[in-house]
Protein backbone atom coordinates (compact mmCIF):
# COMPACT_ATOMS: atom_id res chain seq x y z
CA UNK A 1 0.00 0.00 0.00
CA UNK A 2 1.52 3.47 -1.06
CA UNK A 3 1.36 6.01 2.08
CA UNK A 4 0.61 9.29 0.31
CA UNK A 5 3.18 11.47 2.59
CA UNK A 6 2.60 14.71 1.57
CA UNK A 7 -0.88 14.54 2.20
CA UNK A 8 -0.82 13.49 5.74
CA UNK A 9 2.19 16.65 5.94
CA UNK A 10 -0.65 18.62 4.14
CA UNK A 11 -3.44 17.67 6.91
CA UNK A 12 -0.58 17.84 9.98
CA UNK A 13 0.15 21.31 8.91
CA UNK A 14 -3.57 22.45 8.98
CA UNK A 15 -4.18 20.72 12.36
CA UNK A 16 -0.93 22.70 13.37
CA UNK A 17 -1.95 26.17 12.03
CA UNK A 18 -5.70 25.91 13.48
CA UNK A 19 -3.83 24.98 16.84
CA UNK A 20 -1.96 28.57 16.62
CA UNK A 21 -4.79 30.11 15.28
CA UNK A 22 -6.76 28.53 18.78
CA UNK A 23 -4.01 29.42 20.78
CA UNK A 24 -3.61 33.25 19.60
CA UNK A 25 -7.20 33.53 20.05
CA UNK A 26 -6.90 32.15 23.41
CA UNK A 27 -4.31 34.89 24.22
CA UNK A 28 -6.87 37.90 22.00
CA UNK A 29 -9.24 36.33 24.41
CA UNK A 30 -7.11 36.43 27.37
CA UNK A 31 -6.24 40.25 26.56
CA UNK A 32 -9.67 41.61 25.83
CA UNK A 33 -10.59 40.30 29.28
CA UNK A 34 -8.05 42.17 30.89
CA UNK A 35 -8.71 45.37 28.71
CA UNK A 36 -12.02 45.04 29.59
CA UNK A 37 -11.75 44.80 33.15
CA UNK A 38 -9.06 47.46 33.30
CA UNK A 39 -11.59 49.78 31.59
CA UNK A 40 -14.20 48.53 34.15
CA UNK A 41 -11.73 49.12 36.76
CA UNK A 42 -11.33 52.51 35.43
CA UNK A 43 -15.03 53.66 35.18
CA UNK A 44 -15.79 52.42 38.56
CA UNK A 45 -13.00 54.63 39.71
CA UNK A 46 -13.63 57.30 37.72
CA UNK A 47 -17.48 57.02 38.77
CA UNK A 48 -16.05 57.38 42.51
CA UNK A 49 -14.39 59.97 41.97
CA UNK A 50 -17.03 62.23 40.70
CA UNK A 51 -19.21 60.78 43.50
CA UNK A 52 -16.71 62.20 45.91
CA UNK A 53 -16.25 65.64 43.81
CA UNK A 54 -19.93 66.37 44.52
CA UNK A 55 -20.10 65.34 47.56
CA UNK A 56 -17.41 68.25 48.51
CA UNK A 57 -18.82 70.48 46.12
CA UNK A 58 -22.21 70.91 47.48
CA UNK A 59 -20.58 70.51 50.90
CA UNK A 60 -18.67 74.02 49.62
CA UNK A 61 -22.09 75.06 48.12
CA UNK A 62 -23.96 74.33 51.36
CA UNK A 63 -25.01 76.93 53.78
CA UNK A 64 -22.88 77.08 57.24
CA UNK A 65 -24.36 76.09 60.20
CA UNK A 66 -26.92 78.75 61.68
CA UNK A 67 -27.00 80.55 58.85
CA UNK A 68 -30.29 82.34 58.28
CA UNK A 69 -29.39 82.94 54.59
CA UNK A 70 -27.28 81.99 51.63
CA UNK A 71 -26.29 83.98 48.72
CA UNK A 72 -23.79 83.02 46.05
CA UNK A 73 -21.30 85.70 45.26
CA UNK A 74 -18.24 86.54 43.16
CA UNK A 75 -14.88 87.77 44.61
CA UNK A 76 -13.65 91.36 43.60
CA UNK A 77 -11.41 93.35 46.33
CA UNK A 78 -10.54 93.84 49.20
CA UNK A 79 -10.15 90.25 51.15
CA UNK A 80 -6.72 89.90 52.98
CA UNK A 81 -6.33 86.36 51.09
CA UNK A 82 -5.94 86.97 47.17
CA UNK A 83 -6.51 84.87 44.56
CA UNK A 84 -3.26 83.68 43.21
CA UNK A 85 -4.44 83.81 39.87
CA UNK A 86 -6.66 85.14 37.38
CA UNK A 87 -7.87 82.06 36.34
CA UNK A 88 -8.73 80.94 40.24
CA UNK A 89 -12.09 80.59 40.92
CA UNK A 90 -13.61 82.81 42.60
CA UNK A 91 -16.95 82.23 43.75
CA UNK A 92 -18.00 81.73 47.38
CA UNK A 93 -20.92 81.66 49.56
CA UNK A 94 -21.99 84.85 51.71
CA UNK A 95 -23.92 83.51 54.94
CA UNK A 96 -25.87 86.02 57.22
CA UNK A 97 -25.86 84.78 60.69
CA UNK A 98 -27.09 86.48 63.53
CA UNK A 99 -23.81 88.37 64.52
CA UNK A 100 -21.87 88.36 62.04
CA UNK A 101 -21.30 87.57 57.72
CA UNK A 102 -19.12 84.57 57.07
CA UNK A 103 -17.18 84.14 53.21
CA UNK A 104 -17.44 80.21 52.82
CA UNK A 105 -15.75 79.47 49.42
CA UNK A 106 -16.98 77.09 46.81
CA UNK A 107 -14.72 73.87 45.90
CA UNK A 108 -12.52 75.46 43.57
CA UNK A 109 -11.89 78.92 45.37
CA UNK A 110 -11.11 76.85 48.32
CA UNK A 111 -8.82 74.50 46.91
CA UNK A 112 -6.77 77.24 44.56
CA UNK A 113 -6.40 80.41 47.07
CA UNK A 114 -8.83 80.30 50.18
CA UNK A 115 -7.60 77.43 52.08
CA UNK A 116 -9.31 75.72 54.90
CA UNK A 117 -10.52 78.37 56.66
CA UNK A 118 -13.95 80.42 56.07
CA UNK A 119 -13.39 84.33 56.31
CA UNK A 120 -15.84 86.20 59.19
CA UNK A 121 -16.84 89.79 59.95
CA UNK A 122 -18.51 90.27 63.12
CA UNK A 123 -21.35 92.87 62.79
CA UNK A 124 -19.93 94.74 65.50
CA UNK A 125 -16.48 95.49 63.44
CA UNK A 126 -18.86 96.68 60.51
CA UNK A 127 -18.84 100.73 59.63
CA UNK A 128 -20.58 100.44 56.72
CA UNK A 129 -22.58 98.39 54.96
CA UNK A 130 -23.84 99.54 51.10
CA UNK A 131 -25.54 97.89 47.98
CA UNK A 132 -23.76 99.79 44.92
CA UNK A 133 -23.86 99.91 40.91
CA UNK A 134 -22.15 97.08 39.65
CA UNK A 135 -19.17 97.96 37.14
CA UNK A 136 -19.80 97.47 33.36
CA UNK A 137 -17.06 94.99 31.93
CA UNK A 138 -15.04 96.19 28.73
CA UNK A 139 -16.42 92.82 27.12
CA UNK A 140 -19.77 93.66 27.91
CA UNK A 141 -19.78 97.16 26.64
CA UNK A 142 -18.92 95.93 23.34
CA UNK A 143 -21.62 93.40 22.74
CA UNK A 144 -24.47 95.86 24.25
CA UNK A 145 -22.98 98.02 21.50
CA UNK A 146 -22.30 100.91 24.12
CA UNK A 147 -26.18 100.98 25.74
CA UNK A 148 -24.48 100.00 29.11
CA UNK A 149 -26.95 101.03 31.32
CA UNK A 150 -29.08 98.10 31.96
CA UNK A 151 -26.20 96.64 32.88
CA UNK A 152 -25.50 99.19 35.64
CA UNK A 153 -27.57 97.10 38.05
CA UNK A 154 -27.20 97.81 41.86
CA UNK A 155 -25.98 94.50 42.12
CA UNK A 156 -22.41 94.93 44.29
CA UNK A 157 -22.05 94.48 48.08
CA UNK A 158 -19.61 96.59 49.64
CA UNK A 159 -18.92 96.16 53.65
CA UNK A 160 -16.16 98.60 55.54
CA UNK A 161 -14.98 96.83 58.80
CA UNK A 162 -12.31 97.35 61.23
CA UNK A 163 -9.83 95.04 61.77
CA UNK A 164 -7.78 93.48 65.03
CA UNK A 165 -5.22 95.96 64.04
CA UNK A 166 -7.93 98.61 63.77
CA UNK A 167 -7.18 99.10 59.94
CA UNK A 168 -10.31 99.65 57.76
CA UNK A 169 -10.49 97.10 54.86
CA UNK A 170 -13.68 97.50 52.51
CA UNK A 171 -14.91 93.90 51.14
CA UNK A 172 -16.43 94.00 47.46
CA UNK A 173 -18.36 91.18 46.12
CA UNK A 174 -21.02 90.83 43.42
CA UNK A 175 -24.06 89.06 43.70
CA UNK A 176 -24.75 86.13 41.37
CA UNK A 177 -27.88 84.42 42.99
CA UNK A 178 -30.34 85.58 40.41
CA UNK A 179 -29.04 84.81 37.37
CA UNK A 180 -29.56 88.14 35.29
CA UNK A 181 -28.11 91.54 36.30
CA UNK A 182 -32.07 92.07 37.18
CA UNK A 183 -32.58 89.02 39.26
CA UNK A 184 -29.18 89.44 41.05
CA UNK A 185 -30.28 93.44 41.75
CA UNK A 186 -33.45 91.96 43.28
CA UNK A 187 -31.22 89.65 45.49
CA UNK A 188 -29.56 91.89 47.06
CA UNK A 189 -32.98 94.06 47.71
CA UNK A 190 -34.15 90.83 49.14
CA UNK A 191 -30.80 90.94 51.27
CA UNK A 192 -31.46 94.25 52.35
CA UNK A 193 -34.83 93.67 53.82
CA UNK A 194 -33.98 90.63 55.63
CA UNK A 195 -30.79 92.79 57.59
CA UNK A 196 -33.93 94.76 58.19
CA UNK A 197 -36.09 92.08 59.36
CA UNK A 198 -33.60 90.53 61.47
CA UNK A 199 -32.58 93.55 63.38
CA UNK A 200 -29.19 93.34 61.85
CA UNK A 201 -28.79 96.48 59.51
CA UNK A 202 -29.53 98.93 62.39
CA UNK A 203 -26.24 97.34 63.86
CA UNK A 204 -24.02 98.62 60.39
CA UNK A 205 -23.52 101.78 58.77
CA UNK A 206 -22.25 102.84 62.31
CA UNK A 207 -20.18 105.64 60.41
CA UNK A 208 -23.58 107.15 58.74
CA UNK A 209 -25.13 106.51 62.61
CA UNK A 210 -22.04 108.70 63.78
CA UNK A 211 -22.52 111.41 61.47
CA UNK A 212 -26.46 111.81 62.24
CA UNK A 213 -25.58 112.01 65.75
CA UNK A 214 -24.83 115.69 65.93
CA UNK A 215 -27.64 116.74 63.75
CA UNK A 216 -29.78 115.71 65.96
CA UNK A 217 -28.13 117.90 68.86
CA UNK A 218 -29.46 121.32 67.54
CA UNK A 219 -33.39 119.96 67.23
CA UNK A 220 -33.01 118.85 70.70
CA UNK A 221 -31.70 121.89 71.95
CA UNK A 222 -35.00 124.01 69.64
CA UNK A 223 -37.35 121.91 71.98
CA UNK A 224 -35.83 122.42 75.59
CA UNK A 225 -35.67 126.37 74.07
CA UNK A 226 -39.48 126.02 73.26
CA UNK A 227 -40.20 124.36 77.24
CA UNK A 228 -38.23 127.28 78.53
CA UNK A 229 -41.00 129.45 77.20
CA UNK A 230 -43.64 127.64 78.15
CA UNK A 231 -42.27 127.66 81.59
CA UNK A 232 -41.83 131.86 81.77
CA UNK A 233 -45.43 131.98 80.20
CA UNK A 234 -46.58 129.71 82.92
CA UNK A 235 -47.99 126.70 80.83
CA UNK A 236 -45.04 124.77 82.75
CA UNK A 237 -44.11 124.31 86.30
CA UNK A 238 -40.14 124.47 87.20
CA UNK A 239 -40.51 120.72 88.02
CA UNK A 240 -42.40 119.73 84.83
CA UNK A 241 -40.07 121.57 82.83
CA UNK A 242 -37.23 120.15 84.31
CA UNK A 243 -38.32 116.76 83.71
CA UNK A 244 -39.28 117.50 80.33
CA UNK A 245 -35.50 118.73 79.57
CA UNK A 246 -34.18 116.01 81.70
CA UNK A 247 -35.91 113.34 79.36
CA UNK A 248 -34.18 114.87 75.90
CA UNK A 249 -31.04 115.64 77.28
CA UNK A 250 -30.63 111.91 77.11
CA UNK A 251 -31.30 111.51 73.60
CA UNK A 252 -28.03 113.36 73.03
Amino acid sequence: MKINFSGIGKKLGEVKDKVSDAAENAKLGEKFADAKKSFGDSMAKMKEQQAEHKQLSDEAKAPVEGAIARYQVIYLGGFPMKPQKKSDSLSMGLNILEDRFVFKPELLAKQQWFGEENFEVLYDSVIKFEIVKRQVSTTEALLSDGDTKSLEQMNNIEITYVNEGGDDFTLRVEMLTGITVYGQAEKCRELVDLLKEKQILKKLNKADQKDAAPAGQPDVLDQIEKLAKLKEAGILSEEEFAAKKAKLLETL
